[in-house]
């Protein structure tokens, strides 16, 4: 009540009874206003209700998909080191078989090279044993030619 005499006394319009009809309808626009900002206020607050429920819903899949990006991260990383790895055997086992295909090549080599000088012996053998040959011709072409020229000797006698 004091307050309401003092605001009476303080208004521009004087303390008679104008002035508290005006009051009143000073105090009517006040509350009218108050009830109007507590509107707001109620429609903010319920807003902000909303949008910190979207805000955690947001937060809460945003950590799921960076629990999901995480864990196929992982994924990945273990198959790239699996794939390494089995690079890694497939290029030592290559190299394995490069070392032996390069050694049973060698063993090839040398084989052939062992099997074309017996060759080339059996071919100098066979020439040698071909001029015998020709030369035991010749030797018995010579003793036919005597036996026969004693033969025509002999019948001439």
């Amino acid at each position: 009540k004091q307050w309401y005499q003092r605001r009476v006394r303080e208004s521009p319009y004087g303390g008679g009874g104008r002035g508290v009809a005006s009051f009143s309808r000073e105090l009517e626009c006040v509350q009218e206003k108050a009830e109007l900002l507590q509107e707001k206020l109620s429609s903010l607050e319920q807003r902000h209700s909303e949008q910190s429920k979207e805000l955690d819903a947001f937060r809460a899949t945003k950590m799921d998909l960076e629990e999901k990006f995480s864990d196929k991260w992982r994924v990945l990383e273990l198959e790239k080191e699996q794939t390494v790895r089995e690079l890694a055997k497939y290029r030592a086992l290559l190299e394995n078989e490069r070392n032996s295909a390069l050694q049973v090549q060698g063993q090839l080599e040398s084989e052939v090279r062992e099997l074309q000088s017996q060759l080339e012996a059996q071919k100098q053998q066979l020439t040698n044993q071909t001029s015998v040959m020709y030369e035991l011709q010749d030797v018995l072409s010579s003793i036919q030619q005597r036996q026969n020229e004693r033969s025509s000797v002999c019948s001439v006698m």
